[in-house]
């Protein structure tokens, strides 16, 4: 498979051969890791597959809904239908605003079987009544975890590997904080690439303001008390 977000279509019609001489079969989308991909990285296939799933799940939580208690429900949709939406989401929230809103649209729908809030509860509304942040924050959460392990080298060399801390270069406060050399990306894929967006991320944020390295668990304690959605205050 060839990724190029300028191709026009997918290259299904290219043949490729081996030594052997032999053709090779093209795909346009492929799973990888548990992740579909396919060949502009748009991550539409993905994301088809995982609404589908948790749209039957949450399909078969409201015609048994009478057999659980709300205690049970609860449980329930934390236990089987959160993890689906965090599962890959560091990768797969690269895709478009439209595409991911489909997923806020089914994840909307089992805050609502917990809740038992109506269709014309708005979504601020929803997240407060369950305690849940938006899948927007659950991303952005994620991914500046990954960041933040990969700073710590904690998280497996092919990524910590890419991550190099500035050198402070002025004596004002800002320049004390944890900061990471961006380096040039001349492409879409390049400002895609973990080499880039890791340390463009971390840049953009402004809650967390680190000076020293903090444990892990205290990380993500901050984190919580730190990211809020905007579309929410």
């Amino acid at each position: 498979m060839l990724f190029n977000r300028s191709l026009p279509t997918c290259p299904s019609l290219l043949l490729w051969t081996v030594l052997t001489y032999e053709y090779v079969d093209n795909y346009n989308y492929y799973k990888y890791l548990g992740v579909w991909l396919d060949c502009k990285l748009s991550f539409q296939t993905h994301i088809k597959h995982l609404q589908s799933k948790i749209t039957s799940r949450i399909g078969f939580l409201f015609s048994n809904k009478a057999s659980f208690t709300h205690a049970a429900q609860h449980t329930l949709v934390k236990l089987t239908i959160l993890p689906m939406h965090d599962f890959g989401d560091v990768i797969y929230k690269l895709a478009s605003n439209i595409l991911l809103s489909k997923l806020d649209a089914v994840y909307h729908s089992a805050v609502r079987f917990v809740t038992k809030a109506s269709y014309t509860t708005h979504q601020c509304d929803l997240y407060a009544l369950v305690g849940w942040p938006s899948l927007h924050i659950c991303h952005q959460t994620h991914w500046l975890q990954v960041i933040y392990k990969s700073v710590l080298v904690k998280s497996p060399p092919y990524l910590s590997s890419l991550v190099t801390i500035a050198a402070p270069t002025r004596s004002t406060r800002s320049s004390r904080y944890i900061s990471l050399v961006t380096p040039k990306a001349n492409s879409s894929f390049g400002r895609l690439s973990f080499l880039f967006s890791a340390a463009n991320d971390w840049k953009l944020q402004k809650s967390l303001k680190l000076e020293t390295h903090i444990a892990l668990t205290s990380f993500k304690h901050q984190l919580s008390e730190q990211l809020t959605d905007h579309t929410c205050t």
